[in-house]
């Protein structure tokens, strides 16, 4: 199936365009708490080529979104997200955003998405031990988490759904 924007009244999730779309998650990438809670604890601030190099391999993955909201008669890029078979990494890059319950909107058009193709099962493969916030995202749409293990001294989390 091609790829295509996903609309949910308010809240959409298009397909990245490149290279157009680097220098709108740069800033994302460049915020301590986003890439805490994503990254790791100690991870630099991203510039555009490491924003590049990683949305061209997610894009080669999976399917991969820009999450935007409609706001002020236009649409706002917040986040990102991918679709694939192995991992499930969202981010909502502009603060005002997060724990406003988007997350939990993107994951249920993400799940849908997934269902049209056809998968019969979606997996995270790594939420840090620490990031209660996924945790509880993942959980509360039907995740469950099958694993829990350490890496170097930090504790993570694995997830999937059965769709």
């Amino acid at each position: 199936m091609e790829q295509h924007t996903i609309n949910d009244g308010d809240l959409r999730l298009r397909p990245v365009k490149l290279p157009a779309d680097i220098s709108i998650a740069v800033p994302w990438y460049q915020d301590p708490e986003v890439l805490y809670y994503s990254e790791g604890k100690d991870v630099s601030p991203y510039n555009y080529k490491i924003v590049e190099k990683m949305y061209k391999t997610l894009s080669s993955e999976g399917e991969l979104y820009i999450i935007e909201i409609f706001t002020n008669g236009e649409w706002l890029p917040i986040g990102d997200v991918t679709l694939s078979k192995d991992d499930l990494p969202i981010v909502i890059g502009v603060k005002n955003y997060r724990s406003k319950g988007i997350g939990k909107r993107v994951l249920c058009l993400i799940i849908k998405r997934a269902k049209e193709l056809g998968w019969k099962k979606l997996k995270v493969k790594k939420v840090f031990g620490y990031n209660k916030r996924s945790k509880h995202l993942f959980e509360s749409v039907g995740f469950q988490s099958y694993i829990e293990y350490s890496e170097e001294g930090e504790k993570f989390w694995r997830f999937e759904i059965e769709l």
